[in-house]
């Protein structure tokens, strides 16, 4: 009955080769595919092609944490935003406002004793219509040691055209690896740069990741010899705090912004300038003050996992945290991803490969993609470990998906589906080999493994299919088929000496375990299990006639149940077989049956 619909043909066309193909393949498909898996596996994630599923996972558990560190209580940001704007502009006109504001409120912050002042404002040219401010904010920045100020690094195409040479940058560190003194830096520096001394002068680039997104802050950057430090480490490692050795850190976010505390710009400025105070005359003693803005309208916005429009100085906040607590996020060598995927795979293939039961294997797979994710996740929230699984995730997916595709093919085939297999085309002559498993125990656990035992023995046959259990949702005729299983091989009649031998080898393999079953309930005396054989052959015609045929075959099948108490010398296994099944071991060449089988009843040279 082959498939008659255009589509259909053409859908035939491809599904009957690629059966074909899992066919000749066997077992041997699984050990190629896990082979070429791994392959895969071990190249993407140790050259680093999985990043993008890596920060996908890192993205969503951010969002979802039920629980982040909180934010550092003595990080105060000093916002300029768009109230300051306002507030500011009748009197300091629009940003950026005379450079003597600045300096008054660096020395009213100052005189409370802050740990730091860090700017996150580039103060990149002077301002050449009021000398005298910058002269005074300048002189005030002098006067303060605890002050630190950004610079931009520019790309490195741009050094070659820079006179800037790295050494004269206040704060930069020899590495034992030979330095060049003539190697020139491109830099957007603050106009006042030369009244900075040790580690005041910090690089401050916000980098994206490919797809325009901040998970990440530089901690230092080693440029040709010399190791130029970052406003944050700048900051931490003048409070006394140690730097991780990597160069950069992957951020752990304090929650959707705005994280810290924040004062708006002129709430301070203006109370600066009373003769009698309002606000706290020790608001920021022991504090870090950051300067700088969320002003949308200044444009100091970037997108990370906690916010499309994250403020700058929010992100530069998040980083100085980060150091100080030494809480950022610490992610595991990919040695160990690929060897959690190499296992995983490993796992998968053994399941097909020895046939493991579909519903144990689909449960485990379920349990074992379940647990990547939920260690993915808890580890995010009560660590600072970021375990990312989504890789051996991926590929452990990929192995069952196309494994699980394989194993329906090659069950399509052997059942004769049109679109797999040939077998029922008009014009064949087919053989049938029918096997009926009746277990005799009263433990259901026992009587399920048992039969879980023989179906696993008959998927690992070469031609051999496990039916659906009989009536399933009909309670009366269900009970009746119970503790039945009923197996079949389609085969062209003329491999029928092949799939008898197959069918033989089943029930050989099946024994110990029909053996082992009843040493564990003491029925070493009895019949544990009852095979029940049936062999018939049709020519599949236009007409009923094939069918009504394998409606013969099955009845003549189901005649033999009350014939279950004979057959045999009374050991743990009996057969029972139809003449025509007999007649079928007798005519097939080479057949080789065991003395096992003969005594419990399969006497083919009778």
């Amino acid at each position: 009955m082959p498939a008659h619909n255009p589509l259909q043909r053409i859908a035939r066309f491809f599904l009957l080769p690629l059966s074909s193909l899992s066919d000749r393949l066997g077992n041997w498909f699984y050990a190629g595919l896990a082979v070429v898996v791994s392959a895969v596996a071990v190249f993407a994630i140790a050259t680093g092609s999985t990043s993008g599923m890596k920060n996908k996972a890192y993205d969503l558990i951010m969002k979802a944490r039920f629980q982040h560190p909180a934010a550092d209580a003595d990080i105060v940001i000093v916002d300029i935003d768009e109230p300051a704007l306002a507030a500011m502009a009748p009197e300091y006109g629009r940003w950026p406002w005379p450079r003597n504001i600045m300096g008054e409120l660096v020395e009213g912050i100052a005189a409370q004793q802050p740990k730091a002042i860090a700017f996150d404002i580039a103060f990149s040219d002077p301002d050449v219509f009021n000398i005298e401010g910058d002269k005074y904010f300048r002189g005030v920045i002098a006067a303060t040691p605890n002050t630190f100020f950004p610079m931009i690094r520019l790309t490195e195409e741009n050094d070659r055209l820079s006179e800037l040479k790295v050494r004269q940058l206040p704060g930069v560190t020899k590495l034992e690896e030979p330095a060049s003194d003539s190697a020139t830096i491109a830099v957007i520096l603050p106009f006042f740069f030369d009244a900075l001394t040790n580690h005041r002068l910090g690089t401050n680039n916000i980098y994206t990741d490919e797809d325009g997104m901040v998970r990440a802050y530089e901690v230092y950057a080693d440029e040709y010899g010399w190791r130029v430090g970052s406003l944050p480490a700048n900051v931490v490692s003048a409070l006394g705090g140690p730097l991780p050795d990597q160069t950069d850190i992957l951020l752990n976010w304090r929650g959707k912004p705005p994280s810290y505390r924040r004062v708006s710009f002129h709430e301070i400025y203006f109370d600066l300038l009373k003769s009698k105070k309002t606000r706290p005359v020790d608001e920021f003693a022991g504090k870090i003050v950051i300067i700088g803005s969320t002003a949308p309208s200044l444009f100091d916005l970037k997108t990370t996992p906690m916010a499309k429009a994250h403020p700058g100085v929010e992100i530069l906040a998040s980083a100085i945290d980060n150091l100080k607590k030494g809480d950022f996020l610490t992610e595991l060598p990919s040695w160990i991803y690929i060897l959690v995927t190499l296992v995983s795979v490993a796992l998968l293939t053994v399941a097909f490969v020895y046939n493991i039961d579909q519903r144990v294997v689909n449960l485990t797979f379920t349990v074992l993609q379940s647990g990547f994710l939920a260690v993915s996740y808890l580890t995010l929230n009560f660590s600072t470990i970021f375990v990312d699984l989504t890789a051996p995730f991926a590929f452990s997916l990929a192995y069952f998906t196309v494994a699980r595709f394989n194993s329906m093919v090659s069950g399509f085939r052997r059942s004769g589906q049109p679109f797999f297999s040939t077998a029922l085309d008009e014009g064949n002559a087919c053989r049938v080999l029918l096997v009926q498993c009746h277990v005799h125990l009263q433990n259901r656990r026992a009587r399920l493994a048992l039969g879980a035992s023989l179906k696993k023995q008959v998927g690992l046959s070469r031609y051999g299919l496990v039916t659906a259990p009989f009536f399933k949702g009909l309670p009366l005729l269900h009970a009746f088929f119970r503790d039945t299983a009923v197996f079949y091989w389609l085969v062209p009649a003329e491999k029928s000496a092949e799939v008898l031998q197959d069918v033989v080898s089943v029930m050989e393999r099946a024994l110990p375990a029909v053996k082992k079953s009843a040493r564990r309930r003491s029925t070493e005396n009895q019949p544990t299990m009852t095979w029940l054989l049936h062999s018939f052959d049709f020519m599949v015609d236009a007409g009923e006639a094939w069918r009504l045929q394998g409606e013969e075959g099955m009845a003549k099948l189901f005649a033999l149940a009350p014939k279950t108490s004979k057959g045999g010398n009374g050991g743990v296994a009996r057969i029972v077989a139809t003449k025509e099944f007999m007649d079928a071991c007798r005519s097939a060449e080479g057949l080789k049956v065991s003395s096992e089988l003969e005594s419990a009843g399969l006497k083919c040279g009778m």
